[in-house]
């Protein structure tokens, strides 16, 4: 019940995407405009040739950020009220959040693609491990989309503001993008899976769950607010 539930919710998001294409060109327009100024800024004094790989997955890592920021804490945001009271008694709490989540985390997913294609036809691609780089835009995904799906929802019942998910956000994607950079430094400057990669990719991973654990736990308290 909980499963039929949870995809038919996250079906009915989907189609109001559809239907709202101007968010999902709105992202792409900003990831293309976003790479587009770090391209012209470095091309300009010829940085472009002398970047870093480090700097690269910074830059990277920081657009899709932001880029999930937009796109993700507006998914709680665009539900008028009423359709709020009318889920209350339709379906369970759980139910509702594990469809925001799969959603999410899929909208990530092909963000970061997208991100990556751009990145690589304008600016290169330093990537030797192209396995461990995949693991951790997967695994840092998903910590994305969850803390931000977690942080919208509560943002939420807080009458709506925005501002409250990166202000609530901010402390814990601290520690994300840590592994983050540190994964994504690995797989550019070895080619080979190592003992402090695996440590990294197990911590992020552990990280990722926890957060699915606390927003089924904690949503539906959110929820009854």
């Amino acid at each position: 019940m909980l499963f039929n539930t949870t995809i038919s919710l996250f079906k009915k998001d989907l189609l109001i995407e559809f239907r709202n294409k101007y968010v999902i060109g709105g992202i792409a327009l900003y990831v293309l405009s976003s790479v587009m100024v770090i391209f012209f800024s470095l091309n300009y004094n010829e940085s472009l040739k002398e970047l870093s790989p480090v700097i690269w997955g910074i830059l990277f890592w920081l657009i899709i950020l932001f880029s999930s920021i937009n796109a993700i804490a507006n998914g709680f945001f665009r539900e008028p009220e009423g359709r709020a009271y009318y889920y209350y008694y339709l379906t369970s709490p759980q139910a509702i959040i594990l469809s925001k989540l799969l959603y999410n985390f899929i909208f990530t997913i092909l963000l970061i693609s997208l991100a990556f294609m751009v990145f690589s036809v304008m600016i290169g691609d330093p990537v030797s491990n192209v396995p461990l780089f995949f693991a951790t835009a997967l695994l840092g995904g998903t910590g994305y989309s969850f803390l931000f799906t977690l942080m919208g929802a509560i943002a939420s019942r807080a009458g709506n503001n925005a501002t409250l998910v990166a202000v609530l956000g901010f402390p814990i994607i601290i520690p994300l993008l840590i592994f983050i950079t540190k994964l994504t430094a690995a797989s550019i400057g070895n080619s080979e899976f190592t003992n402090e990669a695996f440590k990294n990719m197990a911590l992020l991973g552990a990280f990722d769950v926890m957060q699915l654990m606390l927003a089924y736990v904690l949503f539906p308290y959110i929820w009854r607010d």
